[in-house]
Order: structure tokens, then sequence, then C-alpha cells
């Protein structure tokens, strides 16, 4: 009891009061004033809004009622079940944000084919109708009309009549990109309707929001690299929308335009050589576009990268001879919002001539069972496990209570050194270094304290080969992997995530040591 209090103490202080005043309202109106659709309703006026070409997305509408989301494939055999929950309340959500209105061949006919049978009975989609999905799917909506130059009165109507709902219902008590995403929303039925409340509402969400959330080197912070993708991509459907149109949103378009510089330089400079991201924090494949993609939409619109060093986000990227390795010394995320957070301080990746070698990773799930826990667990980075516990207190799937802090200690040119508060509460401290030497990496650990045992981690890509060729000597492809200081080290196996619902096998190392280890990655 003591500790599940404890649990909810660390998770519940760091809350916005304007969380807790939403949580409450939004609990106590469904149940006894519950937002629904209005029936009937007209939409006062609309322009036929148009776009610069966008990016398509993935194929996921795959014909007759089939869909393939999340890895997952179902087909209706009568009619669309738009509250079907079989696979998960994710996938639900995926199938009523309607991407798949902009993947490769949609016609015209097919698109508004799935738009009438969703707006058939719209008044019982229940998941369709929270507010999330009704952002993106009013976005992919307007933006499917533009594409087409078609805007049946009827499909208009009840566009006006879900934002009214949305109005109602922005994510105050989520915050984070939930509420960026309404925001960005709002600017598009804004535009389309010219309408004064959405405008309004829009402006004051965009200000506050991307003034917070885009940080000082332009990492989005959730600190979730798929995550900075996909909320670049919905900036620069925004930033489309408002060259391309009449509107009153000036300052909105300014805004927008500095913090998509900002957040291009930050993407081009964490992307490896091959046109890859790391995994850390929520990411994994087959969400986001691919950020080369997202970069030339970018430079479509005008956006170029431009050099930056990366700084407020906590990582930092080394480039020496054919290796490339980015480091995690960052923060949790925005403290009242951590949902998409790992037990990854102080875990890095690595790259070898364009090829990964030392992975994140990454994610298969958003349900809250035990193999989300242990995705986000401190055993499934590349870092350090003091006496079995956890960095900070991941939970209920989006859940965090106490969690670490961390502290850069010194910080030039092929160097890095850092540690965290993940163990304190237990009398422990770790503390890494990262630095090129000679053209080899070189990790050092050190952990001070009460400490029973040091674990780290190493998990390798899949389908690299790791053989031991000597007692703390490990042969990775075309690399060498030595240690010192440890007292074992075992190969293992670990399943690594190409996506959700997707798990391959794959080998990591698992070291156990003292007080200190060292660790040289060098070309054999």
């Amino acid at each position: 009891m003591l500790n599940k209090l404890s649990r909810y103490y660390h998770t519940l202080k760091y809350l916005k009061p304007i969380q807790i005043r939403y949580q409450v309202w939004y609990r106590l109106r469904d149940q006894f004033f519950p937002v629904v659709i209005p029936e009937g309703i007209k939409a006062p006026r609309f322009q036929k809004v148009t776009l610069s070409p966008f990016p398509e997305q993935f194929e996921h509408y795959l014909g007759n009622h089939r869909f393939s989301l999340l890895n997952l494939e179902h087909t209706f055999e009568n009619s669309i079940d738009w509250n079907y929950s079989g696979y998960g309340k994710l996938w639900t959500y995926h199938l009523n944000y309607f991407d798949y209105l902009h993947q490769p061949g949609m016609s015209w006919e097919t698109g508004k084919g799935l738009m009438d049978d969703f707006l058939a009975d719209i008044q019982n989609r229940k998941d369709g109708m929270e507010p999330y999905p009704i952002s993106l799917r009013t976005i992919n909506w307007i933006k499917f009309l533009a594409v087409h130059q078609r805007f049946p009165q009827e499909i208009v109507d009840l566009l006006y009549a879900q934002y009214q709902v949305l109005t109602k219902k922005p994510e105050y008590h989520l915050l984070g990109n939930h509420l960026l995403e309404n925001g960005f929303s709002l600017l598009f039925g804004a535009v389309f309707f010219q309408d004064e409340k959405l405008t309004q509402l829009a402006e004051r969400i965009l200000f506050n929001e991307l003034e917070e959330q885009i940080l000082e080197d332009g990492a989005h912070f959730e600190l979730s690299p798929m995550y900075h993708v996909i909320l670049l991509q919905r900036a620069l459907d925004g930033y489309n929308l408002l060259i391309n149109n009449n509107h009153g949103l000036n300052d909105v378009q300014d805004l927008l335009k500095e913090k998509i510089q900002q957040m291009v330089n930050w993407l081009d400079e964490m992307m490896f050589s091959n046109g890859d991201i790391p995994m850390f924090n929520d990411s994994t494949h087959g969400q986001a576009l691919e950020p080369k993609t997202i970069l030339e939409y970018a430079n479509q619109l005008g956006f170029s990268s431009e050099p930056m060093q990366l700084s407020e986000s906590g990582y930092r990227k080394f480039e020496f001879g054919d290796f490339e390795m980015i480091a995690d010394a960052g923060p949790v995320g925005p403290s009242y919002q951590p949902g998409h957070a790992h037990c990854d301080l102080l875990s890095f990746v690595l790259y070898h001539k364009g090829i990964p070698v030392i992975a994140d990773r990454g994610i298969s799930t958003y349900e809250k069972n035990s193999r989300r826990e242990e995705e986000r667990g401190t055993a499934s980075h590349n870092t350090v496990m003091i006496n079995g516990v956890e960095q900070s207190d991941v939970w209920g799937g989006f859940r965090v209570g106490r969690r670490a802090v961390p502290e850069i200690l010194e910080d030039r040119e092929e160097f890095l050194s850092a540690t965290h508060t993940g163990h304190d509460h237990i009398g422990c401290k770790h503390r890494r270094k990262w630095s090129v030497e000679e053209g080899s990496l070189r990790i050092e650990d050190w952990v001070d304290g009460d400490v029973k045992q040091s674990e780290a981690f190493f998990h390798f890509y899949p389908d690299v080969e790791v053989r031991e060729l000597d007692r703390g000597k490990f042969r990775i492809e075309n690399l060498i992997l030595a240690l010192d200081g440890f007292g074992s080290a075992e190969i293992e196996t670990y399943e690594y995530c190409p996506g959700f619902n997707k798990r391959t096998e794959a080998s990591r190392l698992r070291v156990v040591f003292g007080d200190h280890l060292k660790t040289e990655i060098i070309e054999s």
C-alpha cells in the first residue's frame, strides 16, 4: 500500500492545475452532460482550399473493407465497424484517423465511400468522436477534399459538426502532443470555414503549445524522434494551408515558419547517414513517414536544414571515421506529461558505415501490459541497471512515478560525460563517459554507493552476428567490442521491435561488473 501511495504521489505531483481541473470537469460532464455531435447543423460558409502537393501515406486500406493497421489486418464482412476493438484501442483510433485517404492510388470514389460510411451513423462512433481522432480525421478529410477539389455539402456540414464537438473537448487534461494536434486541426477548420471561434481557439492553442513544445534546439519536448517527425509533418501541412489560402492568421504563419525551421534543423542533425533516426523513447518503425521524405516536403515549402548544435533535448551526436553514435542524456520529457518516456538515460545507438550495429529496442505495443513495461524498462536499453532497480518508475502504459533527472557533467567535441538521479533513492549513482580516442569509441561506466549488482546492456540490431573471441572480447560483424573490469559477460537473445505488433529475435550482451567498466569498440 505504501509503495502504491508513493507511486501515485510521484506521478500526480507533477501535473499542472489545468490538467487536474479539466480531468475532473470532463469526467463530470461526460457523465451528466455528454457532448454529442449536433444534428441538422449547416456550415454557414467555407472556402475551397487548395494545397501544394504533400507526401503520400502508407497503404493501409486494401479494398473491400479490408484494413492493415499497426501490422494487423482485418476484413469487415458486411459493413465497417468503426468501433471495432478486437485489436485494442490504438487500432480503432487508426481506423478512425483516415490517414489512408492519402495512400497511393486512393480514388475520389473510394475515399468518399469510406467517408460516407463513417458519416452514416456518426452519432454512434464512440472512439472516433474522441478529440484526438477528430483532430487527425478532420485534417485528413479537408486535405482529401482539397486534392480532388470536390466539396460535397453533406460532408462539409458534418465536418463543421465535428469541429463543434472538438471546440468543447480540447485535451487540456493531457496537454503535450495531443493538445498540439487539436490546435493544428482547429487551424484547418479556421481556414476552411473562415470561422472566428475556430480561429481564436487555434491561435490560442498554437501560440502557447508551439512556444513550449519546441525546444531551443528544435526538438519536440516529448523527445521521441518518431513523434517529432509526425508533428513536423503536421506543422508543414498547416504551413502549406496558410501560404495557399486566404486567412487572417499571419502571426501563426510566422510562428510556424520559425518553429518548422528549428524542427527541420534538429531532424537533419539527428538523422543517420542512411536516413534512419534513433528509436529513443516511444519510437518505432512504420508509424511516421521516412525522415528524408519529410525533409523533402519541407524543402518543397521553402525550408532547408541549417547547421545547429544539439542542446536542450539532451541528445548528442558523434561522427568519426565510419562511425555515427547518438547518446541520450536528456530528461524523461515534460514533467507533467512523460507518457512516452522510457528508462533510457545514458543509452546510445551506434551505426557503422551507415548500418545499425547497436540499436534501441523500440516498441511493439501501447497496451497496458507487462510487455509495454518491459519495453520501456532499463534493461531494454543500452545503459546500466543497478541492483535490478529501474531508472524511473514507468507504469500503467503511459505513467511515470519517480523519475530520473539527468545532469551533463562535461560536453565537448567527441566527449560527453553525464549522470542521473535515477538510483539516488537506493543510495547509488551511475555515471557514464563517451569519448573518441584514436578512431575508436570508448565508454566508461562508474557506479557508486550501496551497489550489490551492476549490469550493462548492449542490444544489437537483428542479423548482426555476435560471437565471443576471448574472455571479454567479442566480434560484432567487422567490429571488435572489448571489455575491461567486468565480472561476467553473456550473449543473450531479446526481441527487437521493428514496428507495432512485430517482434524479431536479436542478440544482446549482458555485462555484470563491479564499480567501473570500460568498453571499447574498434574496427577489426
